[in-house]
């Protein structure tokens, strides 16, 4: 079945080579960040922290993802229910508050609508690497060291969208920095990643993890990677009773929470989008931000690929 699926991708890899299949351009620039595998490789922390630096530069950002998982169909503005929108892009309008969040399935559709509407001048396409529907200036790709020296076994049997000769068609890398693997120097510049953890919150407010002494702390997620996450309470020195792992992107119900027990509980971020509504337990999180070594040469980088403003 990856034999299949490689015979696919490079298929339509030449096509959109060729030009058989074109690259439909928007009005204003695009900036894709995506990967080669799938999901857990920190691309919504590095989308959040690109919207902030555009921002503070003049622009006027707008999102454009996917929405995995949402219940509805077709174009919409990511608003306050994450089951309508998805929870990546709910948690990505909370964290950035005044940037516009519009999810689709064809970002080139979801593009037109934030154009109709003059909803911002810059677009940053939301795991855009393999939509290339979409025509955009820059692609940064983001890489977990680990999966990528463990070798690159294709969808079905393995987690890779591609192979990792299409990292050529990318313009820079942001790379986990890790303490257990390290990668070979890669043909486009690479930028050291490292996650940022801004502390535990209970809703948008800063919980001293003082106040989880004495308390039996119940740990969960539902993403990619939970082991991560695990992880990083570990280096919070906090130390739950249990841990207890759910599907990515998994559906909470209310018995789901009951039976986790404890006094408190703590999650990620993305998981806490899709507590809200589901439960009266007392809950915090972890905020995780993106800490891009040489940040400004990233933009810089990216400014230098971007068309002039009469071009746009």
């Amino acid at each position: 079945m990856s034999r299949a699926f490689q015979f696919l991708v490079q298929a339509r890899e030449k096509l959109y080579t060729s030009g058989i299949l074109p690259a439909r351009r928007l009005n204003h620039p695009v900036i894709s960040v995506g990967n080669l595998t799938v999901g857990g490789n920190g691309k919504t922390p590095i989308v959040i922290a690109l919207a902030q630096a555009f921002r503070e530069k003049g622009f006027r950002p707008v999102i454009l993802s996917r929405g995995y998982g949402r219940t509805s169909r077709g174009v919409l503005l990511a608003g306050s229910n994450w089951e309508e929108a998805g929870d990546e892009p709910l948690l990505m309008k909370r964290r950035l508050g005044n940037v516009p969040v519009v999810v689709g399935s064809d970002r080139y559709e979801a593009g037109l609508f934030a154009e109709s509407r003059d909803l911002g001048n810059v677009f940053i396409l939301d795991d855009g690497f393999q939509h290339r529907r979409l025509y955009r200036h820059v692609d940064l790709v983001a890489i977990d060291p680990i999966e990528w020296s463990a070798g690159e076994t294709l969808l079905p049997r393995g987690r890779w969208r591609e192979p990792k000769s299409a990292l050529r068609r990318a313009h820079a890398a942001c790379v986990q920095d890790s303490d257990s693997a390290a990668i070979e120097p890669l043909p486009i510049p690479t930028f050291a990643l490292r996650y940022q953890i801004e502390g535990l919150y209970s809703a948008d407010t800063l919980v001293s993890s003082e106040s989880l002494k004495g308390l039996a702390v119940v740990a969960f997620a539902g993403i990619a990677k939970p082991e991560r996450f695990f992880r990083t309470l570990k280096s919070m020195e906090i130390h739950p009773i249990k841990s207890v792992v759910f599907r990515d992107h998994h559906h909470y119900s209310r018995r789901d929470i009951e039976k986790l027990g404890g006094d408190l509980l703590i999650t990620t971020e993305k998981d806490a989008v899709r507590l809200a509504e589901v439960t009266d337990r007392s809950y915090s999180y972890v905020r995780i931000s993106a800490n891009i070594a040489n940040f400004e040469r990233l933009m810089s980088l990216i400014m230098g690929r971007l068309p002039s403003p009469d071009a746009c």
